[in-house]
């Protein structure tokens, strides 16, 4: 597969998740804003929850490189059109697509069940990490910990919009590493 349909892929398994989800919510009769938690945030419960994901960053940072983590790699000389490409399927579509199943769906249908809302956050944290087995044990531990902290947003927040902007800041952010020396 060359570099272009690869990259066009990347985009559009998140963006196809999302509307799959949509799809499977409008077929039950469900309020995607009601089950997904698509409700503004108010402001500062939001800025608060970027400052904290801010600080989280910074200290996984500090734990990558103190106890040899496995570290963002560096991407090969792309052309700018696949760097754009890949920005918006790694840096923006693929957290939405992830925070829609597992911050709000999961979450959205788990905590009416007798897990309750922490249950929710915790078992969502965890699959997202299983997710994510690409990656050796201390750095899925990392994304489950990552996990608990946008979960926790999500519930917090009243909102799906604060984990979709911390997970991906923390992409970018990534994106940034991989394409700088």
């Amino acid at each position: 597969m060359d570099l272009l349909s690869s990259t066009l892929l990347k985009l559009a398994i998140p963006l196809a998740t999302i509307a799959a989800v949509l799809f499977f919510l409008r077929r039950r009769g469900l309020s995607a804003r009601h089950e997904l938690g698509l409700d503004a945030p108010r402001a500062m419960p939001a800025a608060l929850w970027m400052a904290a994901w801010i600080g989280w960053m910074a200290l996984t940072e500090w734990a990558i490189v103190a106890w040899g983590l496995d570290q963002a790699k560096r991407w090969p000389d792309y052309p700018p059109h696949i760097v754009a490409l890949r920005v918006a399927a790694i840096g923006l579509a693929g957290p939405a697509a992830e925070e829609v199943v597992f911050r709000g769906l999961a979450i959205g249908r788990l905590r009416r069940t007798r897990l309750g809302t922490r249950g929710a956050v915790v078992l969502a944290a965890l699959g997202w990490a299983a997710v994510h087995v690409r990656y050796g044990p201390a750095t899925m531990a990392q994304i489950a910990a990552d996990g608990l902290l946008l979960g926790a947003a999500r519930v917090m927040t009243g909102s799906l919009y604060v984990p979709i902007a911390m997970h991906a800041l923390g992409n970018l952010l990534s994106i940034w590493q991989s394409t700088h020396p």
